[in-house]
């Protein structure tokens, strides 16, 4: 179970940007679907196709580089935790989502040590194994 450190140094990034990505993914979606760019052609419109805004704007979506990244780290940590144990997820939510120090999430959950650092660790495998899911395809 032992991974390379810039693996692991991956992975743990992966799960502290976990709020930043979800923020970044609603922020880039919500420039890009609130541009609102009138046909300047002059030329009359079907009334159920798809206008060449709308086109532009998926275009957009899906060449995003930022937005894909974010996409692809969001996913790996949502895959990670359907994995892990509830007192990982609670790590996650405490350490990660929260930013609670090593101690303040001992004491919060009531665990100990070996226990926190084995859950840890058993949490940042699984995201370093859904990265290199989610990279290979």
């Amino acid at each position: 179970m032992r991974i390379p450190k810039e693996e692991y140094n991956r992975a743990v990034g992966c799960l502290k940007r976990y709020n930043y990505n979800c923020i970044n993914i609603m922020n880039i979606q919500s420039d890009i679907l609130s541009l609102s760019i009138s046909p300047v052609d002059g030329m009359p419109k079907a009334p159920c196709s798809i206008g060449d805004t709308t086109l532009n704007k998926v275009i957009q979506l899906q060449e995003n580089v930022d937005l894909k990244k974010s996409i692809k780290e969001y996913k790996a940590v949502v895959q990670a935790l359907q994995i892990v144990d509830n007192i990982s997820r609670e790590i996650f939510e405490e350490e990660f989502r929260k930013s609670y120090t090593k101690w303040q999430v001992i004491n919060e959950l009531n665990i100990s040590e070996s226990t926190y650092e084995r859950r840890k660790s058993k949490l940042i495998y699984s995201t370093y194994k859904e990265i290199k899911k989610l990279t290979e395809n």
